[in-house]
């Protein structure tokens, strides 16, 4: 497996999913301490290079207890235990991955960071991949989801890149569609080709653009960066609290239908 892994969306298709169903999925393999970030556009906290090693710092500290020692030594140096300087956050990270048999860092969203920003994301952990992997191969691996942009691509044109398309998934959402078919047939008695009308024409409209989300309980979903999929989940949440037949058959009407995320 390579060290260092790019996946590459379009907009729309849910890029954030795919990386939260990725963090749990290695999270459970136990060999692996594992790291994470989200980035997001115009938020400080969340856009810039120390925002991403205090996030990534953070999680790995929750993984593993022996990396507490580490923190302590920063906050004596440093003398504050929250990082605000790039410089120490950079040596922290090098001196827990060194402690750390193998490690998984993941950073979602890495083209919502300004490019400079990006390009010093890009160039930090590249070199900790390097460094890392010449003393000990395959002690750490990183993914960049991101959708694709010109200076992410060249700068990891060594990486392996994962394109997805939003109708690589599509048949995880028929799935999840028919789940929500399911519970407005048990509501109103529908027959079951009534309910695969219905299913059918809402994904017609959402055009196939979601991320794979029978893992994702209904009532867990945060609706952020999901695209088409959040246009799915807004109409079949509306379908599903139509109290009668007659106002669900209203709602169905080609005119009612939202025809886009917009207008959901």
């Amino acid at each position: 497996m390579s060290t260092i892994v790019q996946a590459t969306t379009k907009v729309f298709t849910g890029k954030t999913v795919l990386a939260s169903y990725i963090i749990e999925q290695v999270c459970k393999v136990p060999e692996f301490d594992v790291g994470w970030f989200y980035c997001k556009f115009g938020n400080n906290d969340k856009s810039t290079l120390l925002a991403v090693l205090r996030g990534v710092i953070a999680q790995l500290v929750k993984a593993n207890g022996q990396l507490y020692p580490r923190i302590l030594a920063a906050k004596n140096t440093s003398g504050d235990l929250k990082l605000i300087l790039q410089k120490v956050g950079k040596d922290l990270l090098a001196e827990c991955l060194q402690v750390l048999e193998k490690t998984c860092i993941i950073i979602d969203g890495l083209d919502e960071c300004d490019k400079d920003v990006r390009g010093e994301i890009i160039s930090l952990f590249t070199r900790l991949v390097k460094e890392r992997n010449d003393a000990i191969p395959g002690s750490l691996r990183i993914l960049f989801v991101s959708t694709d942009e010109a200076d992410i691509r060249k700068s990891l044109s060594k990486a392996v890149c994962l394109t997805l398309k939003g109708t690589d998934n599509f048949a995880e959402m028929q799935d999840y569609a028919r789940t929500w078919g399911m519970r407005i047939q048990g509501l109103h008695t529908l027959t079951d080709q009534k309910t695969e009308e219905i299913v059918s024409e809402v994904l017609k409209r959402a055009d196939g653009k979601c991320l794979a989300l029978l893992h994702i309980s209904l009532d867990q979903l945060q609706l952020t960066s999901l695209g088409m999929y959040l246009y799915c989940y807004l109409v079949f949440t509306s379908l599903h609290d139509q109290l009668t037949l007659e106002d669900l058959d209203r709602e169905l009407q080609p005119d009612c239908l939202p025809r886009g995320l917009g207008d959901a």
